[in-house]
């Protein structure tokens, strides 16, 4: 069974008990990219010690890193699984120096979002770009994972949204090696096409939401590539 919300708003909570399995999650990923590491344990324990759901957390680091294949400005090695200060195609953000801390500061970035609340059990900051929230009085601004539709990711117009969709695709995943669970729901055959936009608009490549079937001109095509020259 696919759960969605958890209460009245519509919208999906941040805060709450994971509802996917860590068997669950890995299997998703690794149907999608065998060749990728598995960290679903740990972002489950991890949410589970900041009250942050934490298979939603994952379901947003195969968003922000194309299921572990990277390609942006945002490198493997940073552990940065959330493009945490990777503000343009050129800036790649965040280093971390091991997966642990990558997790645990992604799931404290969901926290001060989500609540005003000190961290807790007198837990470090670890997150680079704690502090900026508390300044820029963006704590306790988006409780919801849709809330974060223009603010982890910019335009990000549908962000929230389709971390929401991989997380229900996961939970669709059998909840264990036995087979049981409910039947995998297949691959949306354009999800690639979601994919290709949201990074060229991540790489400031192009500036809003396209029709990813829309024709595309010369001087278009032409535009885009001189962005991407200069950028490097």
């Amino acid at each position: 069974m696919v759960m969605g919300t958890v209460d009245g708003s519509g919208k999906t909570p941040i805060l709450g008990a994971s509802v996917a399995n860590a068997f669950q999650m890995g299997e998703y990923l690794r149907r999608i990219n065998p060749a990728a590491p598995n960290y679903a344990s740990l972002y489950l324990e991890i949410g589970a010690s900041y009250g942050v759901r934490g298979d939603l957390a994952f379901a947003q680091s195969l968003k922000e890193t194309g299921f572990w294949r990277f390609g942006g400005s945002v490198r493997a090695e940073q552990n940065n699984f959330a493009g945490l200060g990777a503000t343009s195609r050129t800036e790649g953000g965040a280093s971390f120096a091991t997966p642990e801390l990558g997790i645990e500061a992604q799931i404290q970035h969901l926290y001060g979002y989500a609540t005003t609340a000190p961290l807790p059990g007198g837990r470090p900051i670890v997150d680079p770009r704690f502090s900026l929230l508390q300044a820029a009085g963006l704590r306790g601004t988006a409780p919801y994972w849709e809330d974060l539709n223009g603010k982890w990711a910019v335009p990000g117009t549908n962000y929230g949204q389709d971390i929401v969709t991989l997380w229900k695709n996961i939970q669709a995943m059998p909840a264990s090696s036995g087979g049981g669970g409910t039947t995998p729901e297949p691959e949306n055959p354009d999800a690639w096409k979601r994919e290709a936009l949201d990074w060229l608009v991540r790489m400031q490549l192009i500036n809003s939401e396209h029709d990813p079937d829309a024709p595309v001109t010369w001087a278009e095509f032409g535009t885009v590539l001189r962005r991407l020259r200069e950028g490097l």
